[in-house]
């Protein structure tokens, strides 16, 4: 089976504890992960994540199913189980614009119909506007036959419904950074803007893409606050890179109410804050 990239799962935890968690996965292109979240000690259990494209040959469909199968904490049967599905193709819609019909049409106008996927919409709780997605067929398959009770939402509904709308600010940019790409939602007067994946192979691609935001909605780059978390730290070129163009960064905590196990002090909290913080909106 596959290592996991990131394994922080306490030796000490019993499976009792576990299995009263929550377990919250994020099923995306290339990373499989998730996370257990205890409701009533409110505390953090533990971590895993994979990357689904790190076997040259393997197809990612298939490294899934073999993490699915192999990972022995995936056996266990846990309180509540949430899929969140992480896969690029996603529009964002006002509520007073949206119909059903619309999934397929709007899909194929910004993404086209090479790929065949499975067409969803949802409602994001807090937001008067709707998400249309798509996700490989087969990989909603796996999960659904894997956890038949689970319940199944898009990345953005889940990162937006845990934003409220007092809280988005004048101005505030939102970034979660991965390895080969950052998530962007960008709000203004308290109104979201756009939320949009960015592929990047350099940090001077990520600093284009968020100075060409903020040049789109009049944004002050010296005075917008980007809110960061991902795999990024101040001694990255990245984060030296944004420095060079934006005055306001803040990193990405979460809930002073939860707590995490200690084993995951071995890594900095913002690397792990948007799926932690997603355990707590759903």
């Amino acid at each position: 089976m596959l290592k996991a990239t990131f394994d922080i799962i306490p030796e000490s935890a019993r499976q009792e504890e576990l299995q009263n968690s929550l377990l919250l996965m994020e099923v995306g292109e290339k990373v499989f992960s998730y996370v257990l979240y205890n409701k009533q000690k409110q505390r953090f259990m533990g971590l895993r994540q994979y990357n689904l494209d790190f076997m040259p040959g393997k197809p990612v469909m298939e490294a899934l199913q073999e993490i699915l199968a192999g990972d022995e904490l995936l056996q266990l049967s846990y309180r509540e189980a949430f899929v969140i599905y992480h896969y690029t193709d996603s529009n964002l819609l006002p509520e007073k614009l949206f119909h059903i019909e619309l999934n397929k049409p709007v899909t194929e106008l910004v993404f086209g119909n090479a790929h065949k996927g499975l067409l969803l919409s949802e409602k994001i709780p807090g937001w008067n506007v709707y998400n249309i997605y798509r996700i490989p067929r087969e990989a909603h398959a796996l999960m659904q036959h894997k956890f038949a009770a689970g319940k199944y939402w898009h990345y953005y509904t889940i990162m937006l419904s845990g934003i409220e709308k007092e809280s988005s600010g004048d101005g505030v940019l939102k970034v979660i950074v991965a390895s080969d790409r950052i998530i962007v939602a960008v709000f203004k007067k308290h109104a979201l803007q756009l939320m949009q994946t960015y592929s990047y192979d350099t940090p001077d691609d990520v600093s284009y893409h968020l100075l060409a935001l903020c040049n789109r909605f009049d944004l002050d780059n010296g005075q917008v606050l980007l809110k960061i978390s991902g795999l990024i730290d101040e001694q990255s070129i990245l984060y030296q890179e944004l420095f060079k163009y934006f005055l306001r960064l803040e990193w990405e905590a979460i809930a002073e109410s939860s707590r995490l196990d200690e084993a995951f002090g071995t890594y900095p909290a913002h690397y792990f804050s948007p799926l932690l913080n997603m355990a707590l909106c759903v």
